[in-house]
């Protein structure tokens, strides 16, 4: 790979062929950002290469350094994880000897033929221990050896492989090349959760930090900085330091945390721990327990995140919740700041969060209380030929869209809903993704479908109908099938449709593009139930800090709609359409990211909705499934919306209509021959 050199601000960056003009725009944020130590929260649609984007400008940038920083690159999964180090090394030939190394879970790297069936923090302790007594041949071998057998990370599973035939530890041998590493692949969890945080405070120290995909970002850090204590761990501990000179003082302990219940008194939960317990206090009860108990040991821990929140002056950024379900005692960070905060402490150079779909930006900003001296909402690649944006106010009988939890239940709304789909099911080609508010909302419309009848026999008749499982093993089975049925006949259609939820597993990341999502429409807007503790805290909380916790609850609702609409348009040469069916978006549109809200069109009649979609699908070279009614009303053969309801009498219209629609044809048919009559007596 040749590839190209540009000048980008004041650096010259090195890409693989000439960038768009948005990659463009997109690096010199970067750059300025990295010039000025500043920080950065940049959106860039999917499709715009922003990644490959981000890396030129970093390793460029990197490269003029007298003294080049380390960067953390951060992303949600592992699989994602894995794309990033790809992209660093299909770029090698531009940037070689870049050094890379992954930091995974035990989960993806261990090699023990036991503790590797484990999981979780049943697998950490296990590890744990096993290290501790020198009984793992893996870890062994990892100590004896000067470096590990692999020198870089490229690939999880390649660098699982090279530490599998040398029998030495996969998990440890990535942290130690992380520390000599030019670039580190690694989990949020490693930049948010404050207890990793600290762990790894020597890899943090003198970084840039980049948050990839960051459209959850106020969870994972709000998650970070959240403790939970489960009831057995407390009863472990009691058990682990009876008869020890400690037991009184976790007794007590314990007995204040038990009846400790409900979060509005964590005034004085807090003050409890500011004049009865102190760090001195922890030390002596880890000090008592010769075994190393797993409760105890989780019991401490909890105690001294309480005491650093008491330590630091944070107490007002926390509620304590009792979680019944698990039995936990729960103290529930509200600041997605404080995290970002203790980065920023560890002496992080920059930090720039991106994604495809952050909007909208303005609660995002004030809830993560940063200073970004770069704010990006960055164009699209695609021209404005290749989306159809519309918010669709009413249905195909006229009844007005709007799925509020007080309405998404009326049969009415429903009937009008399912008929409504079923029209563009006609008319959009191969796969159409659907988002619900909610899998309850989801469930309750299906439901109806099915029992109706003739909406989900229609719906059948022209997709292949697939529902998003709740269960992870479920879900990947319907997406298999669906991505098969995508392209498939049907007996008046073709392809299929996935039925999926706001904030669900597909809304969250997986890549549909081309056939298998030329349409996306969301049914409402995702707002969560706001009667849950945790919302109604948070809530509570922005108000208090007057900082609208109203306002959050929109844009939070609205960032997992962009999210959905992300599905769309997945590369440069990628279209679709995509369709909000509920009337409360005409009054929200500039919550939706800038390329989206240009160009959206509302549109307060069915019928001009249909025949814009068949234009659109028609100018991409793609007709509609064979139906002549369709086609005349793409040519303007047929007149107004009354056409589109009474010509599709099954699908279109409920008995009302019907009987609306036949009264109509008396009507004609009594105008012809009155009129055929008038004129046989003019031409007596």
């Amino acid at each position: 790979m040749e590839g190209i050199t540009l000048q980008v601000e004041d650096v010259p960056v090195k890409f693989p062929f000439k960038p768009y003009p948005c990659q463009v725009k997109y690096m010199s944020a970067v750059v300025r950002a990295l010039n000025c130590n500043g920080n950065a929260i940049l959106e860039s649609p999917t499709g715009t290469g922003k990644t490959l984007a981000m890396l030129c400008s970093l390793l460029s940038w990197r490269s003029t350094q007298e003294n080049p920083p380390k960067i953390l690159f951060a992303s949600r999964t592992h699989s994602q994880l894995s794309q990033v180090a790809q992209e660093i090394d299909s770029l090698s030939s531009l940037y070689p000897a870049i050094r890379v190394s992954i930091l995974a879970s035990r989960d993806q790297y261990c090699l023990h033929p036991t503790i590797s069936t484990y999981h979780s923090l049943s697998q950490s302790s296990a590890c744990r221990a096993a290290v501790a007594s020198s009984s793992c041949l893996h870890y062994t071998n990892y100590k004896k050896f000067a470096k590990p057998p692999v020198e870089t990370v490229r690939d999880i599973e390649d660098f699982v492989a090279g530490c599998a035939a040398h029998k030495t530890c996969a998990y440890y041998s990535a942290q130690h090349l992380a520390q000599s590493a030019d670039v580190v692949v690694l989990p949020y969890n490693y930049l948010t959760d404050r207890n990793l945080q600290f762990r790894h405070k020597s890899l943090i120290n003198d970084s840039i930090v980049v948050f990839d995909e960051a459209h959850n970002i106020t969870k994972f850090c709000e998650n970070g900085y959240t403790f939970a204590l489960p009831a057995s761990a407390m009863n472990s501990a009691l058990d682990a330091l009876d008869g020890t000179q400690a037991a009184d003082k976790c007794h007590e302990i314990c007995q204040f945390l038990e009846e400790f219940y409900d979060y509005d008194y964590q005034a004085s939960f807090f003050q409890f721990f500011e004049s009865y317990v102190s760090f001195d206090d922890v030390k002596q009860l880890r000090g008592a327990d010769d075994n190393n108990d797993p409760g105890l040991n989780e019991l401490l821990i909890f105690l001294e995140n309480i005491l650093d929140i008491v330590d630091t002056q944070t107490t007002d950024s926390y509620n304590i919740l009792y979680e019944s379900e698990t039995q936990s005692l729960v103290c529930v960070c509200l600041d997605p700041s404080i995290s970002l905060k203790t980065l920023k402490k560890f002496t992080v150079r920059s930090l720039i969060i991106t994604s495809g779909t952050i909007s909208p930006l303005p609660s995002l900003i004030k809830e993560l209380d940063t200073e970004f001296s770069e704010v990006l909402r960055n164009d699209h690649v695609i021209k404005p030929s290749q989306a159809l944006v519309q918010v669709v106010t009413r249905g195909s009988d006229g009844e007005p869209l709007e799925s509020s939890f007080k309405n998404r239940s009326s049969e009415t709304y429903l009937r009008s809903l399912g008929n409504s789909l079923v029209n563009y099911f006609r008319i959009i080609p191969a796969g159409i993704l659907v988002f619900f508010p909610s899998y309850t909302a989801m469930d309750i419309a299906v439901s109806f479908w099915r029992e109706e009848g003739n909406i989900w026999s229609s719906m059948q008749q022209l997709k292949s109908c697939h529902v998003e499982a709740r269960n992870k093993e479920y879900f990947y089975r319907s997406l298999k099938r669906y991505q098969n049925d995508c392209t498939n006949d049907t007996p008046n259609g073709k392809g299929a449709v996935l039925f999926a939820v706001c904030r669900g597993k597909l809304a969250e990341g997986v890549d549909l593009r081309d056939d298998k999502s030329r349409g996306v429409i969301i049914v409402g807007i995702p707002y969560t139930y706001m009667n849950d503790p945790l919302v109604a805290m948070k809530m509570d909380y922005l108000e208090r800090k007057k900082m609208g916790g109203k306002a959050w609850y929109q844009q939070t609702a609205f960032r997992a709609v962009n999210q959905a609409l992300g599905r769309a348009i997945r590369h440069e040469h990628d279209y679709g359409a995509m369709l909000l069916l509920d009337e409360r978006f005409a009054d929200a549109l500039e919550l939706l990211p800038a390329w989206i809200s240009q160009s959206t069109e509302v549109v307060s009649q069915f019928g001009s909705s249909i025949k814009s979609t068949v234009q659109f699908f028609k100018y991409h070279d793609i007709s509609p499934p064979a139906n002549t009614y369709y086609n005349k009303f793409a040519n303007g053969e047929l007149g107004s919306v009354k056409d589109v309801k009474w010509l599709e009498l099954p699908v279109l219209t409920n008995s009302f209509a019907v009987v609306k629609a036949l009264l109509g044809l008396l009507y004609t048919v009594c105008l012809t021959l009155v009129r055929g009559f008038m004129f046989l007596v003019r031409s007596r």
